[in-house]
């Protein structure tokens, strides 16, 4: 019969000591990072030097939504990977601010702090950030400033939520929708409230995006005649929202969520305006999907 030898505790200063090495090559790694943000920083600046333009934008949304999908791969054990992002998107945001001007401007008006809070976590505790508590302020910060990120609420049937259709007229250089927050969804956190990002950062395509698409109408046109339509020309869609304006004449907005990446330029939103009823159809940005948990770190 065989018998099990067990190994000897070891003494806590010894694991003690492990432990202050792990933290010393995480600081190294930091640093080394670091480094290499400032090389990429100085390659970008030099790329926006040849092509004539004075400056760039630092803000890659695609990108460090696929650093995240990444670590969310790999990730064991019963450390939260909530707070791995948090970790995570910290450094990214850091790392952003090194690069270039960097700020942050959220809508605050009604449920304050979960918007503050949501903006805070994703961004950094050291990003400038400011309260604002009209939606369509925010969103002229982030369409007139390419250092402004604007956090504002998904659109919805309440306060502050009709602020996106001002991006549908703001034209192919404007603002536009590149993320939305959180970017981890957990089954028994579904109430807590989400955001989109909007900057004139790049809507870039990961692989697994949601696509926004506005369609205008003027006149006496049903919903459902433009929901068949989004569909008739071959967009998986669901509407989300629905928005009035008055600037020269009556117009209805609706919001679509399509289930894939839509370049600005897809033939598609030709064929809606060309064959009716729609008299305008753009993509106003989007977001690659939030990674999904059915719990964490329990």
């Amino acid at each position: 019969m065989s018998t099990k030898t067990q190994e000897p505790a070891r003494d806590l200063k010894d694991v003690r000591r492990e432990l202050d090495v792990i933290d010393d090559a995480i600081q190294d790694l930091l640093m080394k990072r670091t480094e290499l943000v400032v090389e990429v920083a100085e390659a970008k600046a030099r790329a926006a030097s040849a092509a004539g333009a004075g400056s760039f934008i630092a803000f890659r949304p695609g990108r460090e939504a696929e650093v995240l999908r990444r670590l969310a791969a790999r990730q064991t054990g019963r450390f939260p990977l909530k707070v791995v992002f948090r970790l995570f998107r910290e450094i990214i945001s850091t790392m952003t601010g090194i690069q270039g001007p960097f700020r942050v401007d959220v809508f605050g008006a009604g449920d304050t702090l979960a918007y503050w809070d949501l903006a805070r976590s994703y961004y950094g505790s050291s990003t400038p950030m400011e309260l604002h508590d009209n939606a369509r302020d925010v969103l002229r910060r982030a369409g007139s400033d390419p250092s402004v990120v604007a956090i504002l609420p998904e659109p919805g049937n309440f306060e502050g939520t009709d602020w996106w259709p001002s991006l549908a007229r703001s034209g192919p250089d404007g603002a536009r929708v590149v993320a939305r927050l959180p970017f981890l969804d957990v089954d028994d956190e579904a109430e807590m409230p989400k955001a989109l990002v909007v900057t004139q950062a790049t809507f870039d395509e990961t692989g697994d995006d949601t696509s926004l698409l506005v369609v205008s109408t003027q006149g006496n046109v049903s919903e459902a005649a433009i929901a068949a339509r989004v569909k008739a020309v071959g967009f998986d869609a669901t509407r989300v929202s629905v928005a009035q304006t008055k600037e020269g004449g009556a117009t209805r907005h609706n919001l679509f969520a399509v289930k894939s990446y839509v370049k600005a330029d897809d033939a598609r939103l030709a064929d809606l305006v060309s064959e009716g009823p729609a008299e305008h159809a753009v993509i106003i940005g989007g977001y690659a999907n939030p990674v999904r948990r059915a719990k964490d770190g329990k």
